[in-house]
């Protein structure tokens, strides 16, 4: 059932665009951990080694809430070289999206984002729930859940390789990577972004697979 969360802060419920965003500004004074801009290889997800370091940081971010996870996922961006508007001084950074049930309201979520391009981890924020068509009388948060100790780096790995080997295309592409991977109880789904040789344009693959590493389609 899809769903989108709304923006919240403890008690707060931001009900439009415009709020949502004071609140962020509020929120974003108060900064944990990693500060400012960071640099990443576009190409950290397909290197274990880097892995590692991020899901290490998951697993402490989260604590005993790992336990009953909705969401991970790593966006990497190139602003100097995609998009509509090229920023040739912006480095290329990593965006991460870590969601998990409210110890508190059950019926909530609380949120951890990294912004590789501003100021690294933010503090944790509370969030609505709002459930998107037919059905809101019926969703549960509890079946969106799952135990972020069953995902092993192992899994994260081999899906991540076994994405990069079915798109692959070296003759096709200038370059190709793996732009997002997102975490759900549904499995891992990695995107494989790159630039075609042919006419410059930005094109997209999506690999699909269980949270055991085995591909779903």
């Amino acid at each position: 059932m899809k769903k989108i969360l709304i923006c919240a802060a403890l008690s707060l419920v931001a009900l439009s665009t415009t709020s949502c965003d004071k609140v962020k500004d509020v929120v974003n004074t108060a900064k944990d951990a990693t500060a400012g801009p960071a640099e990443i290889d576009y190409q950290f997800l397909s290197k274990p080694e880097e892995v590692k370091k991020w899901y290490d940081q998951i697993v402490e971010k989260t604590g005993a809430n790992a336990k009953v996870m909705d969401e991970v996922v790593f966006t990497v961006y190139r602003p100097a070289l995609e998009g509509m508007i090229k920023r040739e001084n912006e480095k290329d950074h990593l965006m991460l999206n870590i969601v998990y049930q409210d110890d508190v309201d059950k019926r909530r979520v609380k949120q951890i984002d990294y912004h590789g391009n501003v100021n690294g981890w933010n503090p944790a924020e509370t969030k609505e729930i709002q459930v998107m068509g037919a059905g809101s009388e019926d969703f549960k948060l509890e079946d969106e859940l799952f135990d972020f100790g069953q995902i092993t780096l192992e899994n994260i790995n081999k899906v991540a390789a076994d994405a990069m080997a079915k798109y692959k295309d070296e003759a096709k592409y200038e370059y190709q990577y793996i732009h997002r991977l997102e975490i759900t109880k549904q499995g891992i789904e990695a995107t494989i972004k790159g630039k075609l040789k042919s006419n410059a344009q930005e094109k997209s693959e999506i690999y699909r697979a269980d949270l055991k590493g085995n591909p779903k389609n």
